[in-house]
């Protein structure tokens, strides 16, 4: 019985099994591996056009380096989603603690919010 009891207790979430985990996870350490490799292209164009004085190189250089920050953003979500599986807390939404829907995971496997809350987010701002 106390076996049993370990064992759940060091379950993520009800909903998302070791296999689901798993999976994620690997969705998870992929995506970080292309957004790694655009940050560096983007920023790899930015610093070729540093010194370009020319309008079409200031504006090439200006979205190379908004492309590369984006990028790296979204390596911190990933490598927040990644820790927050380790400390058994991935999936569950950052701003009203639900559980995110599975299929909203396996969309979109770095969110941290449940859709219901990103959309208050995105009225807020807007």
């Amino acid at each position: 019985m106390a076996t049993q009891a370990l064992n759940t207790s060091r379950a993520p979430l009800g909903y998302l099994d070791e296999q689901v985990l798993a999976r994620l996870r690997r969705a998870l350490v992929a995506d970080r591996a292309a957004q790694a490799a655009l940050s560096a292209e983007h920023q790899a164009i930015a610093n070729a056009l540093t010194g370009q004085r020319d309008v079409d190189s200031v504006l090439e250089r200006e979205i190379a380096e908004a492309s590369a920050a984006r990028a790296r953003d979204a390596i911190d979500d990933i490598d927040l989603a990644i820790a927050s599986m380790a400390a058994r807390t991935y999936g569950l939404c950052e701003s009203c603690r639900m559980p995110i829907p599975l299929e909203r995971l396996e969309a979109i496997p770095r969110a941290r919010c449940c859709v219901a809350c990103s959309g208050r987010s995105v009225t807020r701002l807007g």
